[in-house]
C-alpha cells in the first residue's frame, strides 16, 4: 500500500478499502465481527443470534448464572482484601481499558444518529497493531420523511461492568487525578465523555477532546475536577461535584462535523503526576501553592503566616501564634 493510500493516519489502513463493505456488513447473519484482510468490524448481534451462537437458550443462561457467581466471588474477595489493607497510598496509575483483542471490543457499544434514521456511519473495530478503532462518516442532511429535528452525531462507550451479587461495580478514581488517554485523532473536535451514578439519567460530564499532532500517538492528560455537567448536549448552570468513586462508563463522542472521521484508541488510565494524590498536590518540605496554583518555595527564614499573613491558620499552632 502507497503511503499516499493512508486515511488519517491510522496504522496504515485505508478505511475505505482494507475494511469489509457496509453492504456486506449489513448482509451478515451471525457473525459479530467481519474479517477482511487483517482487520475486523463489528456489529452488534441480537438476542436470537447470541442464542443460537451458543447452542440454545439453557446454555446461555447457564453461562450468565456462571459468570454472575464468579465475578460475586471475585468482588467479595478483592473487597475483603482492600479492607484488610486499608491502602490509600500513592499509585501511578490504575488502568480502566485495554485494546488488546475483539474481546475487549465487546465492551465497547457504537451509536449514531443512524439509529434514530439519520445518515452517518460509525464502526468500531480492531486494527492488526492490536488497537481500537472508531471511524465512519458524519452527515447532517436529515433523510425526507424522517421526523427528527437534527442530524449529525456519533459515539462509542463503554458498557456498565457486569451485575454482582453484591451491586454493579463501578471505577472509583477518588485516589487519581487525571483520566489519561493514549490515543491518535485527526484535526476534529472530540468529546470525552464521563457517566456517574445519578438520579438523572442524562447528566454526562464532558470535556474537549484537543489533538496537538493529528494521525500521531499523543497521551492526553484530563483532570477530572474539569469536566463540565451536561445534560442532552447542554451545559448545566447549575455545576455540581461529579461522584468520582461510581464512574459507569466512559466515551468519545463527535457532534455536527460532516465528513469522515477516525479515532484510534491503544489505552486509558486513571493516572496520578509525582506531586499529586487525587485532588491533593504532594509538596516537599518548605513548598506552598499560591493563590494562582503555583509551586513556590519559602525563601530562607521565612514562614507561611508570612507568605499569605492573616488569611491562612496554621495547626497546630506556633508557640508565638497562642500567645498572641
Amino acid at each position: 500500500m502507497a503511503t499516499n493510500d493512508y486515511h488519517f493516519g491510522t496504522s496504515g489502513l485505508n478505511l475505505k478499502t482494507d475494511y469489509l463493505p457496509i453492504s456486506e456488513l449489513q448482509s451478515s447473519t451471525y457473525l459479530e465481527f467481519w474479517r477482511s484482510g487483517d482487520a475486523y468490524l463489528y456489529r452488534r448481534p441480537s438476542q436470537f443470534e447470541h442464542a443460537m451462537a451458543s447452542g440454545g437458550r439453557m446454555t446461555e443462561g447457564l453461562r450468565v448464572i456462571s459468570s454472575y457467581f464468579k465475578r460475586s466471588w471475585n468482588y467479595m474477595k478483592a473487597e475483603t482484601v482492600a479492607a484488610i489493607k486499608f491502602d490509600v497510598s500513592w499509585r501511578k496509575e490504575m488502568p480502566l481499558f485495554q485494546f488488546q483483542n475483539v474481546e475487549d471490543l465487546q465492551d465497547w457499544v457504537v451509536g449514531s444518529d443512524a439509529d434514530i434514521g439519520g445518515l452517518s456511519e460509525a464502526y468500531w473495530g480492531l486494527t492488526p497493531q492490536n488497537t481500537a478503532l472508531f471511524w465512519g462518516s458524519l452527515s447532517t442532511d436529515i433523510p425526507p420523511g424522517v421526523k427528527i429535528d437534527r442530524s449529525g452525531y456519533a459515539g462509542v462507550r463503554s458498557k456498565e461492568r457486569p451485575l454482582t451479587l453484591f451491586h454493579r461495580p463501578r471505577y472509583d478514581t477518588t485516589l487519581f487525578r487525571y483520566l489519561a488517554i493514549r490515543a491518535k485523532g485527526d484535526t476534529r473536535q472530540w468529546f470525552v465523555n464521563l457517566q456517574t451514578d445519578s438520579i438523572y439519567p442524562s447528566y454526562l460530564w464532558q470535556h474537549r477532546l484537543y489533538f496537538q499532532r493529528p494521525g500521531e500517538w499523543e497521551v492526553i492528560m484530563i483532570p477530572f475536577r474539569d469536566f463540565v455537567l451536561t445534560s442532552h448536549g447542554y451545559v448545566q448552570k447549575r455545576q455540581i461535584t461529579m461522584d468520582r468513586s461510581k464512574i459507569k462508563t466512559v466515551g468519545f463522542s463527535l457532534v455536527r462535523q460532516p465528513g469522515d472521521f477516525s479515532l484510534e484508541l491503544d489505552w486509558i488510565k486513571a493516572v496520578n503526576s509525582p506531586r499529586t494524590l487525587g485532588d491533593y498536590d504532594i509538596l516537599d518540605q518548605g513548598e506552598y501553592i499560591d493563590e494562582q496554583g503555583n509551586v513556590r518555595r519559602l525563601k530562607p527564614g521565612e514562614t507561611l503566616k508570612d507568605v499569605f499573613g492573616p488569611s491562612i491558620t496554621l495547626f497546630p499552632p506556633s508557640n508565638n501564634d497562642k500567645k498572641s
